[in-house]
């Protein structure tokens, strides 16, 4: 008697575990990769200054057949939302242009996007690959997006402080000018811009205010309490080694200099867990 009934507990066990799962699984594949969430933080420069401007970047979007401009959409929604100067996209618009395309959607919701002083955009090195290296240039363009590569632009706000963004080429498949950031344009504040974190230490970024870069996704997959499988999952996707996502300390100790956007699409496997699609909204007091 007692063993029928622990059978049955044991079952119920299972089909509850079995459940649960389910559950999981189903959250991690239909509903977080098509949230959005916004991160927000402040940079203050000159402690002094009445000078705020809202500088919105977003990362990785990766569109393809599970991901379209219906979901791209509600990312230019929310990126509206924050009235920002600038909006910055740094890199891999499509997932993989040969299997997937749909551009003429794709520059009308980019173009939705509004910025007071400029749209900028640099290469990912999925923005190269299955013929998206012919296409992408045009496609940013159309969307009113300055797309830098190995090169500086400078806007001038209407209180005349000035404000630079250093965008380099993809490292991974691009042509990538080391140098670049040697011969930045004076500014009141700079900015960095790179696709892949992991390479920095190849960059003279010294003279930077901040450095943007996406790539990672934030592994798209965290695991609470077993760091050894986030760390695989980003191995698996052959993202940054180094830099997952958030701040990260760069030339010194407690500069927080490196930021790292989580991106909003996903790769490999259409799923995240514990890593929302972000967009990330700086403050920055000049």
């Amino acid at each position: 008697m007692k063993k029928k009934r622990l059978l049955k507990i044991s079952g119920w066990v299972i089909l509850l575990l079995v459940g649960i799962l389910g559950c999981l699984i189903f959250y991690t594949v239909k509903i977080e990769p098509y949230q959005i969430r916004l991160k927000e933080y402040v940079s203050i420069k000159n402690k002094q200054s009445k000078t705020e401007i809202k500088v919105v970047q977003f990362s990785d979007v990766h569109i393809k057949e599970d991901y379209t401009y219906q979901n791209l959409a509600k990312v230019v929604d929310k990126i509206n939302e924050q009235k920002p100067d600038f909006v910055i996209f740094s890199g891999d618009l499509y997932d993989n242009y040969s299997i997937y395309n749909d551009d003429q959607n794709i520059i009308r919701e980019l173009g939705r996007i509004k910025a007071t002083y400029g749209k900028v955009a640099i290469w990912g090195n999925r923005d190269y690959g299955g013929g998206a290296g012919r296409n992408y240039p045009g496609i940013m363009q159309a969307a009113d997006f300055m797309l830098l590569s190995n090169q500086t632009e400078r806007f001038t706000l209407e209180n005349g402080k000035t404000i630079s963004f250093t965008g380099i080429d993809d490292m991974l498949l691009g042509s990538p000018d080391t140098s670049v950031g040697v011969n930045s344009m004076e500014a009141v504040y700079s900015i960095f811009l790179t696709h892949e974190p992991d390479y920095l230490k190849d960059y003279r970024v010294e003279g930077f205010d901040i450095i943007l870069a996406g790539h990672s996704h934030g592994g798209q997959i965290k695991v609470p309490f077993f760091p050894s499988i986030n760390e695989t999952g980003l191995t698996f996707h052959a993202h940054s080694k180094e830099y997952s996502s958030g701040f990260y300390d760069f030339e010194k100790k407690g500069d927080k200099k490196l930021y790292v956007n989580s991106g909003v699409g996903t790769t490999h496997i259409s799923a995240r867990f514990g890593v929302v699609p972000e967009i990330t909204l700086f403050r920055i007091v000049i």
